[in-house]
């Protein structure tokens, strides 16, 4: 089912890599904080769009699973992905939520959206492999003032 919104809240998940940017994990596109992500042409068929989870449980689920965060951990080290020399940053993986809109093609347990923006950066995971969580920190902070967003309790979210 395809629907025409103007803004809906999805729950994901993103790398944090070199200079404090928010990447898609599997994709790698780069999530600029001065502008929308954009899915491109979003339809039925294809797998273009900008891909959000329906709960925040969901996300959670993938975060306890260690050798998902493992895999995940081990390719964002990979050579291939490793920052600029001088731009060397924690890698973490960031949980948090996003506003949907335009055309969404609703899935079973997601969505895939035309366009989306960082609504909340909600926690953080560290470590060799994103195993320790942090819900306040430096890095948090500025990653939250980077996107221009908050976490979910201060928007008096869950």
């Amino acid at each position: 089912m395809s629907f025409t919104v103007g803004e809906f809240v999805g729950h994901r998940y993103w790398v944090v890599s070199w200079g404090g940017n928010l990447f898609g994990p599997h994709s790698w596109r780069h999530w600029h904080p001065q502008e929308p992500m954009s899915g491109g042409s979003v339809d039925q068929s294809g797998h273009a769009g900008v891909y959000a989870l329906k709960t925040r449980e969901l996300v959670e689920r993938f975060v306890r699973n260690g050798s998902l965060r493992r895999e995940l951990a081990s390719t964002w080290r990979s050579p291939h992905l490793l920052p600029p020399t001088g731009q060397q940053e924690p890698v973490a993986l960031a949980i948090g939520s996003v506003l949907l809109w335009g055309t969404i093609w609703e899935h079973e347990s997601g969505f895939r959206a035309q366009f989306g923006r960082v609504r909340t950066i909600d926690e953080l995971h560290m470590g060799e492999e994103f195993e320790r969580r942090q819900t306040e920190g430096a890095l948090l902070e500025r990653l939250r003032k980077k996107y221009g967003c908050a976490s979910r309790q201060e928007m008096g979210c869950c």
